[in-house]
């Protein structure tokens, strides 16, 4: 018996040595283990962008003593650019004939707010309403305009497109008379004016755009020029400057203040020439807005 302990004890501090050994080295990082470094802060988002949304928005209007006037908006286009307090944007939706355009003062982390003036029916109805909402970077937008005035409140919720991402040529707007952008689509320019119909859109020279609104063959036209100007290496054209004038019949129109805005190639062929265009412009009083092909 007392010759087997003898045997036995001498392993003993060997064992608790190993063991020692095993826990000195766990405890000094063997084996390149460790805390995981904490992730990066939160940052505010950027609503920079172009966005579709297919019956993701709405606009309520009051209408005289008659029931309010609901709108979904089923096709909805937005461009939104520029630096904040002042980062510009228009949504608008040809069906519905509505169009927003404000401005984004603030983000702070994924929430905004700002201010929008509102247009039905291609003529202003409120020029001071409250907006505010969520945006993920290059992802979504999700904005709700309050009730003021005439507009009793309305929603836009939108998805970012990476055609923003391709950059703002001359080659893609293409400005030259020949294969010239157009809308023929009935209805498709949303200006409320007595008289104004339908639309040939003609773009033309390198730093100007003209275009006549008439039906074809239409005794109503009206001439309209400014600057278009690139946000390269975006693709966003702002539009400033632009008056309308009388070319036949169009003489009730609305000249000053000017007209700005935004245009964006959204669609390019093969030949790296533009084939979808979304066009807006504003002017406190009138908005017209389209989509042009060619």
């Amino acid at each position: 018996m007392n010759s087997t302990l003898k045997n036995r004890l001498p392993s003993i501090p060997v064992i608790l040595l190993s063991l020692l050994i095993g826990v000195i080295g766990i405890s000094c990082g063997g084996g390149g283990g460790g805390a995981a470094p904490p992730p990066p802060p939160p940052t505010d988002q950027d609503a920079q962008g172009l966005y579709t949304a297919n019956g993701n928005g709405s606009g309520k209007f009051k209408d005289g003593t008659n029931p309010d006037i609901v709108k979904t908006l089923t096709d909805i286009k937005g461009m939104v650019y520029g630096s904040l307090p002042n980062q510009k944007f228009i949504f608008f939706d040809i069906d519905t004939n509505v169009l927003y355009e404000g401005v984004i003062t603030d983000i702070t982390l994924n929430d905004f707010t700002g201010t929008a003036v509102v247009y039905n029916e291609g003529v202003m109805v409120d020029n001071n309403v409250a907006v505010s909402g969520t945006v993920t970077s290059r992802s979504t937008i999700d904005m709700t305009l309050a009730a003021s005035g005439n507009f009793k409140g309305g929603r836009i919720k939108g998805l970012f497109s990476s055609a923003y991402d391709n950059a703002a040529t001359s080659e893609r707007i293409g400005l030259f008379i020949v294969n010239s952008w157009m809308s023929l689509v009935e209805g498709s320019v949303k200006m409320t004016i007595p008289g104004m119909l339908t639309s040939n859109f003609h773009v033309k020279s390198d730093d100007t755009y003209t275009y006549v609104s008439s039906t074809f063959l239409a005794s109503v036209q009206c001439y309209h020029v400014g600057s278009l100007t690139s946000g390269a290496p975006k693709n966003i054209y702002p539009l400033v400057g632009e008056r309308v004038t009388e070319i036949k019949g169009c003489t009730i129109i609305n000249t000053s203040p000017d007209y700005v805005g935004f245009a964006s190639v959204v669609a390019v062929g093969s030949d790296g020439k533009g084939t979808e265009m979304w066009y807006a412009t504003t002017n406190g009083t009138y908005s017209i807005f389209m989509v042009l092909t060619r």
